[in-house]
């Protein structure tokens, strides 16, 4: 009997031992599954000063700044785009800020890299002419003469007809103007305007060349020359203004304008001349000084001989406004010493203390 409850005994405990296992196995089982119901790490909760991981999406820029970063496929990451363009374009700008020193700087470095780069000719001479015009603005016509004789400035194109060449030209005939060289000028002129004789891609320039011989014709004393020069240019003008090609039309305009002055058609004058002078402002004055020196005292004297149509055809009050306009505006852009700036001065004086008619 006392062996049957020993036996009792020790299955009881087995039995307790048993069940006490089964419950922690239970117990176990349910905390496994509770963690596995909860979100993983890299949930989309965000709080404040957590940081996104791969498992979220990014925001738009921060896509682009990566993607920028990295090189993209079938995309060589070693090639640059038009490096010369860019130090052209920042020559630009310092040019029109008016700093022509970094402006010249940076061209030079544009006409190296575009060697380097293989760039074609045609751009290698674009670039020395506006290298041409930079030296102007610099240093005055004297330096871009000597500029000009110098091998930097040799062009590729042997094209003496081409636009490049014509465009070189014309900015020497308007350095040898600015010096007094009138007959020089005169000579390359006309070398100049034979160049027009035959239909090309340079015909676009030849209201530019034309308006320019106009000017050195009436300068050199070869007024004979001067109607069927105004005839061509008149053409020319109009051909362009309809088909939309006439390119940098304020000079030409203006010199229809001056010659209908000199006829004493100050009504037809006056129409050319606002066409020529549309826009302009302090800003514009300021940018011709910066970037076209030599246009600039073109288009001021032109903008007197306004002024003085006006007068001439009795719009005193008008004549009076732009008197006072174009003078405060060229002395903000000359200086008040200057002698454009000073003659401007003295024609508003003129116009506004004439004495008034009995």
């Amino acid at each position: 009997m006392r062996a049957t409850l020993l036996l009792k005994l020790v299955v009881l405990v087995l039995s307790v031992i048993a069940v006490i296992y089964g419950i922690s196995i239970v117990l176990q089982s349910n905390n496994a599954d509770k963690h596995s119901n909860q979100p993983p790490a890299t949930s989309n909760t965000i709080t404040p000063g957590s940081k996104l991981t791969s498992a979220q999406p990014s925001a738009p820029h921060e896509t682009e700044v990566a993607s920028s970063s990295a090189p993209s496929i079938g995309k060589n990451p070693d090639t640059k785009e038009d490096t010369y363009q860019v130090a052209a374009k920042k020559s630009v700008q310092f040019l029109e800020e008016g700093n022509p020193a970094q402006s010249q700087i940076e061209m030079r470095v544009a006409i190296g890299m575009a060697s380097e780069q293989g760039a074609p000719a045609a751009q290698l001479d674009v670039l020395r002419n506006m290298l041409m015009r930079i030296e102007y603005c610099k240093a005055g016509p004297e330096a871009m003469l000597a500029w000009l004789a110098t091998s930097e400035a040799a062009l590729v194109d042997t094209d003496v007809c081409g636009v490049v060449s014509i465009d070189r030209v014309r900015m020497k005939i308007e350095a040898l103007v600015a010096m007094g060289k009138l007959q020089e000028s005169w000579d390359e002129s006309k070398n100049l305007l034979a160049c027009f004789t035959k239909p090309g891609s340079a015909q676009m320039k030849e209201a530019l060349a034309l308006e320019q011989a106009i000017r050195i014709a009436g300068m050199a004393g070869a007024n004979e020359q001067i109607a069927n020069l105004e005839t061509r240019l008149r053409a020319t003008v109009e051909a362009g203004i309809a088909l939309k090609t006439l390119q940098d039309p304020q000079l030409p305009l203006a010199t229809l304008g001056t010659l209908a002055k000199m006829r004493g058609d100050c009504a037809t004058a006056i129409k050319l001349y606002n066409q020529a002078l549309e826009g302009f402002d302090i800003n514009q004055w300021l940018r011709e000084k910066r970037v076209a020196p030599w246009r600039l005292q073109v288009l001021a004297l032109v903008a007197m001989d306004r002024v003085d149509c006006l007068r001439q055809v009795g719009q005193i009050e008008r004549a009076k406004g732009s008197a006072s306009v174009l003078s405060a505006d060229l002395a903000t852009a000359l200086g008040e010493q200057d002698p454009l700036a000073m003659q401007a001065a003295d024609q508003r004086d003129q116009i506004l203390y004439a004495p008034m008619s009995p």
